[in-house]
């Protein structure tokens, strides 16, 4: 095991992998005495995982024992994402031991997910095989994540859909369950995600106090951290009417076809779009996009939109920042 520096200035650690080939890591620093600690740290974690016994495994195997993993803490949404990864990993690699795949093989299969389908999958893709085999290292499927070295893809930046005042009047016309239309005002008026409204309980909210919680109980959130939100008179309206009569239990959603059925609002929502005959493109998530940039469209800062979508980084609200052409106009404006 030796360092080198390469023509950037970063000094990396060379060394050999569990099948001898040399393979080199960066120290991520100019300094050699940085980089000499970076070694040493590297050397004894190498020596560690030599003496570690791995337990070989094949892909359709851990496909097996992580999914079981996933259930347990993540949403069924990223289940079912993970579901997909080691489906098309499966027909890319056939079925090897997890430990004998490389950098460079996992590299092969991004290259081959973007141009097959896109490179929206393929970052996602990224992301469900590193985490996948982070929990493979801890459960000693494999001595290290081959993925360790690669960088996350950045795909092309997509406008949010959201729709017009004008749009979503025509949408809400077209609605003639009015438990169904309760979840689309409420929806567009929070910005709440599809699972978090489908699993919205009583006790979550305090209309006197025109507040919601999101406390993890009944859904966990994306962030997985505990949320307030303020309602705006609309929604109060709407819960107040909801709740008149009720006697199917906590649930928000009094209407059983609506209570945690995922497909059946995407199906219905579907429906009343073509019966509006609007965009095609627009489903139930554009309604959080159409709440977020109603805001911004009003001169809400991008932070306080941010939290109110309960993103844990200002940088994925920073997608709404177009609409507010008007700042930078202004801005211009003043050199006259």
């Amino acid at each position: 095991m030796f360092l080198s520096k390469r023509p950037s200035g970063i000094y990396y650690a060379y060394y050999k992998d569990a099948k001898g080939k040399r393979q080199a890591i960066s120290t991520k620093s100019k300094l050699k005495r940085d980089a000499l600690k970076f070694l040493t740290y590297f050397r004894d974690k190498v020596e560690e995982r030599a003496r570690r016994k791995i337990i070989p495994i094949t892909i359709s195997k851990f496909r097996f024992e992580f999914l079981k993993h996933s259930e347990a803490i993540h949403s069924p949404k990223t289940t079912k994402t993970f579901v997909t990864t080691f489906k098309y990993m499966l027909e890319f690699f056939g079925d090897p031991i997890i430990s004998d795949l490389t950098e460079k093989d996992i590299r092969r299969y991004v290259d081959h997910r973007i141009k097959t389908p896109s490179i929206y999958q393929a970052r996602k893709d990224l992301i469900n095989i590193s985490s996948s085999f982070t929990w493979a290292v801890n459960e000693e499927y494999m001595i290290e994540n081959p993925c360790i070295n690669i960088k996350r893809l950045k795909p092309p930046q997509k406008l949010p859909l959201f729709f017009s005042k004008n749009e979503f009047e025509q949408l809400l016309k077209v609605i003639d369950k009015e438990e169904f239309k309760a979840l689309v005002i409420v929806a567009v008026n929070t910005g709440l995600r599809e699972m978090e409204l489908l699993s919205l309980q009583w006790n979550q909210i305090f209309l006197e106090k025109g507040i919601l919680i999101l406390d993890n109980r009944n859904h966990i959130t994306k962030s997985k951290k505990i949320r307030t939100l303020p309602l705006n008179t609309t929604v109060i309206d709407t819960l107040l009417e909801l709740k008149i009569g009720d006697n199917q239990g906590d649930s928000v959603l009094k209407f059983a076809g609506i209570t945690n059925r995922p497909k059946y609002v995407q199906n219905n929502f579907r429906k009343y779009i073509k019966l509006a005959e609007l965009n095609k493109k627009l489903n139930f998530h554009s309604l959080r996009h159409t709440f977020a940039s109603w805001l911004v469209q009003k001169g809400v800062s991008i932070y306080e939109v941010s939290k109110l979508l309960g993103h844990a980084d200002i940088k994925t609200t920073q997608i709404y920042a177009h609409l507010r052409s008007d700042d930078l106009r202004n801005a211009v404006e003043m050199l006259d």
